[in-house]
């Protein structure tokens, strides 16, 4: 579909329509971009869709990646990387960033709809609507840009206060200690792989490992531009990728499975941490430096933040080495219970 910009919100309001005034199943994605827009902004604008024009979840199938669809509220999941290898996607992405400087799924590819077409023939659809994510991409895209402010967003994003993560398996959750916090380093624009800043890393993992089991976030995966900071053997601090097998298909959703069971996140700013937060987790996210990524998902995060009660702290190395200090000059005081609400809030 051919869109122009100024008659972008008539086109998708004619298109919401549509899909509402049909019955046929409505095939979600395929979502290949990354974690925080996922979460901040595709999710919640599917909400704002059901909301607003009446669509029923019944008549959704979510198309995930690393098992993302189950953070969905809908009918139907499937996964891209049952219908395309994981070194075909990252060779997308790849591309997509050479070619445009960005992965965002700003068009509807042809490796999009033969996706789509594969994962309805694979449950037996006959005809189905696509809801792609260059929708969203496009919608929201003046807010990003600096042209629309925060409040302007409720047009098109509907946030629930708490977003339910995967169940988790029986016999990973009987590996979890009682009381833990998860964490995950990657290297990414926001934290680049310097020597120093590994070092710093490691020494920061331990000492929050003074104090409480530490479990890290790692995967043994490479499916995007983000690598996991190899940190060795550290006391009291356990390996996800040693307590559960990971594979393309399962790797997100085991590991917000364990992030959402967890007391604390802390790791870089990024997609898992505003995950952390969305699911009801106080979180610390952390960045050497602000480059190649927008203030306007730092504001979105920090106003959910408020909205819901769940502390989303965001800072500098030196920042979480003053915070640590404070904490050991009072470690005798008992730490509060983490705040939990239920309710939903636009």
């Amino acid at each position: 579909m051919r869109v122009f910009p100024n008659t972008l919100p008539l086109q998708w309001r004619l298109y919401a329509r549509h899909l509402a005034a049909s019955r046929r199943p409505i095939l979600v994605g395929p979502w290949q971009s990354e974690v925080g827009f996922e979460l901040l902004y595709w999710i919640p604008f599917l909400h704002n869709l059901r909301e607003r024009y009446g669509i029923s979840r019944d008549r959704l199938i979510a198309i995930g990646r690393g098992g993302s669809a189950q953070w969905y509220d809908t009918a139907g999941t499937a996964d891209l990387y049952e219908r395309m290898p994981l070194d075909e996607a990252r060779t997308l992405s790849v591309q997509s960033s050479q070619r445009t400087g960005s992965i965002k799924q700003t068009g509807t590819p042809a490796w999009e709809r033969h996706v789509c077409a594969l994962t309805a023939n694979g449950l037996g659809i006959a005809k189905y609507h696509v809801l792609s994510p260059s929708w969203m991409y496009r919608l929201v895209a003046p807010f990003w840009e600096g042209k629309q402010p925060i409040n302007w967003l409720d047009r098109h994003l509907l946030h629930a206060v708490k977003m339910p993560a995967p169940p988790i398996a029986p016999e990973l959750a009987a590996q979890l200690p009682a009381t833990f916090v998860a964490m995950r380093w990657y290297a990414r624009p926001t934290w680049p792989l310097r020597e120093d800043l590994v070092l710093w890393t490691r020494k920061a993992v331990a000492a929050v490992a003074e104090r409480m089991p530490v479990i890290l976030m790692d995967s043994g995966l490479h499916a995007d531009d983000h690598a996991d900071m190899a940190l060795g053997t550290i006391p009291n601090v356990l390996k996800l990728s040693d307590l559960a097998q990971q594979t393309p298909l399962n790797n997100l959703a085991i590991q917000s499975s364990v992030i959402a069971r967890a007391s604390a996140y802390v790791g870089t700013y990024g997609g898992m941490a505003q995950g952390a937060m969305r699911w009801g987790v106080p979180t610390v996210a952390l960045y050497d430096q602000f480059g190649q990524t927008s203030p306007a998902h730092l504001h979105l995060s920090q106003s959910l933040s408020l909205k819901t009660g769940v502390p989303f702290m965001v800072g500098r190395p030196g920042d979480f080495d003053h915070l640590l200090s404070f904490v050991s000059a009072n470690s005798g005081q008992k730490m509060a219970p983490r705040h939990r609400v239920e309710t939903a809030v636009s």
